[in-house]
């Protein structure tokens, strides 16, 4: 196999794991931690894919990657919905309900 061939297929996998990956949209209204990272307001696309945790802004295309707590329960949601708790006056995601599916993302 050339070389060509190598990097041609080993982008086609990269890429088809992306592809792979369902993608939600989220407004954060105010600048928000994430784990140790933090969001500044805006919104973002967030992509899953096991317990990894990608937000990617809308508006800049910079992405930063986080671990995550994926939970299946018995109820479906209906819209994606970003829950908040406010620490020492940081607004600090707590988890993530993905709308359409009956997975929520639990944060640390």
């Amino acid at each position: 196999m050339t070389v060509k061939a190598k990097y041609f297929l080993a982008f086609a996998v990269f890429g088809a794991s992306l592809a792979a990956a369902k993608s939600y949209q989220i407004t954060l209204d105010s600048p928000s931690k994430v784990g140790n990272m933090e969001l500044k307001r805006g919104q973002y696309a967030i992509a899953v894919d096991a317990s990894k945790v990608r937000f990617v802004d809308s508006s800049s295309g910079k992405s930063i990657e986080t671990s995550g707590t994926i939970i299946n329960t018995q109820k479906k949601y209906k819209d994606t919905v970003v829950n908040t708790k406010t620490v020492n006056g940081t607004s600090q995601i707590q988890e993530i309900e993905l709308g359409g599916t009956s997975t929520k993302i639990q944060f640390e």
